[in-house]
């Protein structure tokens, strides 16, 4: 019988911590291991998180994870009080309104001391321990995946210790990440982030990417080495017997996850004040629910518009518990960041809205990676984030379609097959292939 190929795969994010870093490479692994690939996972002990999740899929349960230790500097100045950890939880940490002393400090550090990032310790755990399990496992591959860029430094190390082949995955870019437009870096620590991202570069074997402009001017050695795999969704989540609804009594309008300031919908959020304010009659049959972490200040602005609205915001729940309410939904509100690289910004979130079968209201760039999605695949209309006119008249073509009792469900096209993750790990498996052959 022919031997499986292995790979390890280092992922700061692992179950139970299943932040929203957990969703690409966990489903990666999922249909490698369809595709015959055995997989062992190298992880932290215990990741900073926004909520703990089990594996939804017998195949996650049953990978071989090896947890290393790790020191968090950046919760060492947490807010005790609070109850919260996660109020210096980077990235959320550049974004707190008012920071405290404490706070500023911590923002101080992460920029200028915490190169290339707060999970920087877990190298000096992750390495050694890195390569018992190599002696042991013998995989055929390292495949890493970032945010945090730590990772890929473990795996630069146990590559070039190794011998062994590496693929670099990037779901965001490193130096070019949104929040240093917000929040610089100083000369020396742009430059040491610089060295360490271009010294990951070059050692790589292959780097795959979410989208394309996440690395400014690279040689041709380094370009021919990137490949481009997107993101996508999991068909296993595809319920189609779910779209057999109960009609909602009010209009509703849902959002998942977090919504920082730079991501203020600034075209939704007036459009919802001139519903307010012209037709109070349609406004008390709208609901706007948000699940996940929301920038105080724009809670706080949503809140003062919503009189006849009914707002209502509840913390992370459960990705299964996501998925049931997805199809249950008259509109998912979807909001890229607002900075000079926005138009690359491709979330996991967009699949997931795709094979619920709501329309999607997208605010963001309108010729970015996100607005291509969901024009070419007939999921819903994308707006620029100051076109109050675009959003308040899609809201009013829907909210009318729910009038007429209508669920205009966005039906699973042929432009939608591309995003599969089954068929994006074909992609994976071919990349990494070429690598061990």
């Amino acid at each position: 019988m022919e031997k499986k190929p292995k790979v390890l795969v280092i992922s700061y994010y692992w179950y139970p911590f299943a932040g929203v870093g957990t969703y690409r490479v966990s489903r990666f692994v999922k249909y490698l291991q369809r595709l015959g690939w055995e997989v062992v996972v190298l992880t932290a002990k215990k990741a900073s998180s926004s909520h703990r999740a089990d594996p939804d899929d017998p195949l996650l349960a049953s990978v071989k994870v090896y947890r290393s230790s790790i020191i968090e500097p950046i919760q060492l100045l947490s807010n005790k009080n609070s109850g919260k950890t996660s109020v210096t939880h980077n990235p959320s940490i550049f974004y707190v309104k008012n920071k405290g002393l404490l706070t500023k400090i911590a923002v101080w550090l992460r920029l200028n001391i915490l190169i290339p990032d707060a999970k920087l310790t877990w190298k000096w755990f992750a390495v050694s321990l890195g390569k018992k399990v190599i002696k042991q496992e013998a995989p055929d591959i390292i495949f890493s995946t970032s945010p945090p860029p730590t990772t890929h430094r473990i795996a630069q190390k146990l590559a070039s210790w190794s011998n062994i082949p590496w693929l670099a995955d990037f779901r965001d870019p490193w130096t070019n990440i949104y929040y240093y437009d917000d929040n610089p870096l100083s000369p020396l620590a742009q430059k040491k982030n610089k060295q360490l991202e271009n010294q990951v570069l070059y050692s790589a074997d292959r780097i795959t990417v979410v989208n394309h402009g996440f690395f400014d001017k690279i040689p041709d050695s380094i370009q021919s080495k990137i490949h481009r795999i997107t993101n996508g969704f999991d068909p296993d989540h595809i319920k189609t017997e779910e779209r057999e609804l109960q009609r909602n009594q009010e209009f509703t309008i849902r959002y998942f996850g977090s919504l920082k300031i730079n991501q203020r919908p600034t075209a939704f959020l007036e459009a919802l004040s001139r519903i307010e304010n012209e037709t109070p009659e349609i406004a008390h049959r709208i609901r706007f629910e948000f699940f996940g972490s929301l920038d105080s200040s724009v809670e706080a602005e949503i809140e003062s518009i919503c009189d006849n609205i009914t707002f209502k915001k509840s913390e992370f729940i459960q990705h299964s518990d996501m998925m049931a309410l997805l199809p249950k939904s008259d509109l998912l509100l979807l909001s890229i960041g607002n900075s000079k690289n926005s138009s690359y910004a491709l979330s996991t979130k967009v699949f997931e809205y795709m094979i619920s079968g709501s329309n999607v209201l997208g605010i963001g760039p309108i010729q970015g990676a996100a607005a291509e999605v969901v024009k070419t695949t007939g999921i819903g209309n994308f707006f620029d984030r100051t076109d109050t006119n675009g959003v308040s008249a899609y809201i009013m073509s829907c909210f009318k379609a729910f009038g007429r009792n209508e669920h205009s469900f966005n039906d699973r096209n042929e432009s939608m097959e591309k995003y599969s993750f089954n068929k994006l790990s074909q992609q994976l498996d071919s990349n990494m292939k070429e690598l061990i052959r």
